[in-house]
């Protein structure tokens, strides 16, 4: 078939979402402790063979009798479990509907005609980065106008202020928010976690290659659906969130987005977290600026800045806090320029060098070897503002200095690294940031552990590099209880898993566990070549097992 190329005025044209009956029905309502839930069915779309009927949970505080700011939830494939995140919304005077655009919800009762069946799961998984026509036969479009269909629903409910209307997307929705918020008015706030656009250019380092979409098709998708051409029609306060340590977006591309918003009040933050998960620090953030800027209207601006610089051979990192900051941390990161699954280096900022001015001095190791890094502030209100990701090769600036002392170590973790680089992971939307802990053990040692879920520590591309292709890994391990410990780990560039066990004996003494290689197997039972591919480490329901010095032998 025969390409079309279609801008998204030639995309929309002629859509009305509020033009045609939405045939809304409830089918099911719940209240417990005054916290309302209600299911709704609606019209979302209409083709030759049939409807497309969605389903919209609605959930509101059961007592309220004015109209109050409500935000739709755009849930990505995973869903993680989010009923806690959607409480404390209505419990900050949200009205928040929650839509199923494609049948992830449990029980799932959104409905597609057979001509559409592309646009619901599992099959849009196929579609999700192809045009085989044009951008009206994608999943992206089908899904925007279910989408903008359900804001007209929300805005027939009578406690739901009009005017007060954001849309916050989690993976899959959030590329989706980009699309509802750059072709609908109503729209009064986005968020986006984990949505950066260019998913054409997923396989193309940011720092390494073109933005400029190769080929008919990539043209085609990016112009039609393209997250990062809809962004250019943005105008509602936009917050763009990201997780650094996630396969879902591309935090180097994140600020591109954040530049194509027109809107006057635009933020991004970076959390240090995995997959779309996100900080406790960063949700109290998020629900810091829906106060700021859907609640009411009195966001302001903040504009952080950063760039490299040389002074006398030596590479240096200039940062600006536009406003004061309690906490600034510059990450560093080395040689790598794929964005996904980077190792990064914490650098705590203090030299202040103006007002809201501060530099930091960054060690290099070779002056050929691309170093990249951001910055995140934390401000006494609770806010949290992260800088775009730069990149800088230290020898085109000019750097002649170079660190002489060795930076690789057989050590990957002991416990006077504190918590170390390693991340938890749980099945939750938010990370409680106390999940992750030292643990006495026997003979007062500590080890680190988690609460609940698992514990990750993705590994530098030297540390890969430098170590022996025969080389086994040492762990420490202290449970009171009998259990089975596994261990995945994630081989590099493709990030393929490989899962090894073990069983813990209970009692009050450290265990050594050597795993070599080959006691690490994929899905489809194949071995582990080496460690030196392995990119990440997970320590999977680690709940009451701690672990210490992890070591390459």
């Amino acid at each position: 078939m025969e390409l079309r190329f279609m801008t998204p005025t030639e995309v929309w044209e002629g859509f009305d979402p509020t033009q045609a009956s939405l045939e809304a029905s409830i089918i099911s309502s719940k209240t417990t402790d005054n916290f309302a839930s209600t299911r709704q069915i609606f019209t979302a779309d209409t083709a030759k063979d049939g409807r497309v009927r969605a389903c919209l949970d609605i959930y509101c505080d059961a007592r309220w009798q004015d109209e109050r700011p409500a935000i739709l939830i755009l849930p990505s494939f995973e869903n993680h479990d989010s009923l806690l995140a959607i409480k404390d919304f209505v419990e900050e005077g949200y009205v928040v509907g929650v839509l199923d655009y494609c049948g992830t919800l449990e029980e799932s009762q959104t409905t597609f005609p057979q001509s559409l069946s592309y646009a619901k799961l599992p099959d849009c998984k196929n579609r999700l980065d192809a045009i085989e026509t044009d951008a009206r036969n994608t999943p992206w479009f089908v899904w925007s106008k279910i989408a903008r269909r359900a804001i007209s629903l929300l805005n027939e409910q009578p406690i739901v202020q009009k005017n007060r209307i954001g849309v916050l997307g989690f993976g899959i929705g959030s590329q989706l928010s980009w699309l509802v918020a750059g072709t609908d008015n109503r729209v009064s706030a986005l968020v986006a976690i984990n949505g950066g656009g260019y998913r054409w250019a997923s396989e193309n380092p940011r720092f390494s290659s073109t933005d400029i979409p190769q080929g008919d098709e990539q043209l085609a998708y990016s112009t039609g659906v393209g997250a990062e051409t809809y962004a250019m029609f943005v105008t509602c306060p936009t917050l763009i969130i990201t997780t650094r340590d996630s396969l879902l977006c591309d935090v180097d591309r994140a600020a591109d987005m954040y530049d194509l918003v027109k809107s006057a009040v635009k933020q991004m933050i970076v959390s240090v977290s995995c997959g779309i998960q996100i900080t406790q620090k960063t949700y109290r953030a998020l629900l810091l600026w829906l106060r700021n800027n859907l609640a009411q209207d009195a966001g302001e601006q903040i504009v952080p800045g950063i760039r490299f610089e040389t002074t006398d051979g030596r590479l240096y990192v200039r940062l600006t806090t536009a406003h004061k900051a309690s906490k600034r941390t510059l990450y560093v990161s080395y040689g790598e320029l794929v964005s996904k699954e980077r190792y990064y280096q914490p650098i705590a900022v203090q030299q202040k060098v103006g007002e809201h001015e501060y530099i930091c001095d960054v060690p290099v190791y070779d002056a050929d070897e691309p170093i990249v890094a951001y910055a995140t502030f934390e401000y006494p209100n609770g806010n949290v503002t992260s800088t775009r990701v730069v990149c800088a090769v230290p020898s085109k600036h000019g750097v002649e200095n170079v660190e002489t002392t060795p930076r690789g170590t057989n050590i990957i973790y002991d416990s006077s690294m504190g918590l170390g680089s390693f991340i938890a992971k749980t099945d939750a939307t938010i990370l409680d940031e106390d999940v992750i802990a030292l643990e006495k053990g026997p003979f007062g040692i500590d080890g680190i552990t988690a609460k609940k879920g698992n514990l990750t520590l993705i590994r530098s591309l030297f540390e890969m590099r430098s170590l022996s292709r025969l080389a086994a890994l040492h762990v420490d391990a202290f449970a009171k209880d009998d259990c089975e410990l596994y261990l995945s780990v994630f081989s590099y560039p493709e990030l393929k898993k490989y899962t090894a066990h073990t069983h813990l004996k209970g009692g009050e003494f450290w265990q050594k566990l050597l795993f070599e290689c080959t006691d690490f197997k994929s899905e489809e039972g194949r071995t582990l070549s080496t460690f030196a591919n392995v990119k990440m480490i997970e320590l999977v329901n680690v709940e009451g097992v701690a672990f210490n010095n992890f070591l390459w032998i």
